[in-house]
């Protein structure tokens, strides 16, 4: 049989993960003096609650190596094989991780190590294909030649709600982030393929949702709305995308690790 292994940035339901019999295995985020360590969604208040009254800005850590060693051992001890997905090797050390602790296990070749080349619900829905293929009966080969074509246009599509977080990340200069806050300005976020991209600086939340939601291909396969922090813009989202895609629909909610860079935000992410 194969298994999934995944890290906590898929941030996959804890029921999904349960029902699946999916291994996950959570990074960690530093703020100050005290550590988090990343859980399923529904879980992040306390973090996100001292996240929004600090100064201070996060910093991420990738799980141990032993972690991934003790999991891919327990699925060879019972006889199985396993494909494990991490979050884009440009925005975090776990994909090594995980590779290194791959050449370390008992047998190396039943393990398959991905570099999702993305992040957040779309790692998710990457998953959700290799369940359907695992159920198809398709061998471990199979299905990652198919994933290597799923991942090229696949991607994940963020509006912050405001600039703060981006500026406490060096990511934006403070007179830009002060300029932007007054103008309303909406800059797009889009991650794929390991890449960071702004395709769009819009004015206004309205005008950024609708610009949002044209980045989504008509051909897609499976959508998911999320948010960080329980964006206050999240509804207006949902209410602008009702009846849009006649597809499978997920709602989704983003931790630590990726909210740390981005602060409160509304997205979306698909599988095309």
């Amino acid at each position: 049989m194969i298994r999934i292994i995944t890290d906590s940035t898929a941030y996959i339901p804890k029921e999904y993960i349960e029902q699946n019999n999916i291994y996950m295995v959570p990074l960690r985020v530093l703020l100050g003096n005290e550590e988090f360590e990343e859980g399923y969604p529904e879980s992040y208040h306390e973090f996100f609650e001292k996240f929004s009254h600090s100064k201070i800005f996060p910093k991420t850590s990738q799980p141990c190596l032993t972690q991934f060693v003790d999991i891919y051992n327990a699925i060879i001890d019972n006889g199985d094989e396993g494909i494990v997905f991490t979050i884009s090797s440009t925005l975090s050390g776990t994909n090594s991780v995980a590779n290194l602790a791959r050449l370390q296990c008992k047998e190396p070749e039943k393990i398959t190590v991905i570099d999702s080349q993305n992040c957040c619900q779309t790692t998710w829905g990457l998953i959700m294909e290799s369940l359907d293929m695992i159920k198809n009966g398709l061998s471990r080969e199979e299905i990652v030649e198919k994933l290597s074509t799923l991942q090229i246009e696949s991607q994940v599509c963020f509006v912050p709600d405001s600039l703060e977080y981006l500026k406490r990340g060096g990511r934006i200069g403070k007179v830009s982030a002060k300029l932007g806050e007054l103008l309303q300005i909406k800059p797009l976020l889009s991650f794929k393929q390991g890449k960071l991209s702004c395709p769009k600086k819009v004015i206004g939340i309205n005008k950024a949702v609708s610009e949002l939601i044209s980045l989504i291909p008509k051909n897609i396969k499976r959508l998911f709305i999320i948010h960080i922090a329980n964006s206050k813009f999240f509804e207006l989202l949902k209410s602008k995308l009702k009846g849009k895609f006649n597809v499978p629909t997920y709602e989704g909610e983003v931790g630590p690790v990726v909210a740390s860079h981005i602060g409160p935000a509304i997205g979306v992410c698909y599988i095309k």
